[in-house]
């Protein structure tokens, strides 16, 4: 009867060493994986659902119509530290020169990677309908 006993806890004690074998080379194999693909793919992401909320908050209409970056700056600011972002306005008349420019505080423009999210502002005045282009760039820190 003892030497079941034994043979049971010598075959359990292999397993056991094989399976944490498995495990310490798994983990090795994983640890190698580069998440730069996804970390693109995050950062497409983030550029665009920043655009579509800026767009939707109507910030970009907003802030031409006041001339002024604050609010947009106030909104950038507020999101996330490890993500830089850069807006331009450019009117429908001249592309070549933005008519609102802003960056996040603490940002620098140095960067590996840069992703751009395009959006068409129609400003409405009491006389005409304005179009303008807004480029929300984006890039992590």
């Amino acid at each position: 009867m003892q030497n079941k006993g034994f043979i049971i806890s010598t075959d359990a004690f292999i397993g056991l060493s094989m399976l944490a074998f498995i495990v310490v080379i798994s983990f090795f194999y994983l640890s190698t994986v580069s998440l730069t693909s996804w970390n693109t793919i995050d950062l497409i992401d983030t550029v665009r659902d920043e655009a579509i909320v800026l767009e939707k908050q109507q910030v970009f209409e907003d802030a031409i119509k006041q001339s002024s970056i604050d609010l947009v700056l106030s909104k950038l600011n507020a999101t996330s530290d490890q993500f830089c972002f850069e807006l331009s306005v450019f009117a429908e008349s001249n592309l070549d020169v933005p008519v609102l420019y802003a960056i996040k505080t603490g940002c620098t423009k140095n960067y590996e990677q840069l992703v751009v999210a395009d959006r068409t502002v129609v400003v409405n005045t009491d006389t005409d309908v304005d179009f303008y282009i807004a480029k929300l760039g984006g890039w992590y820190k």
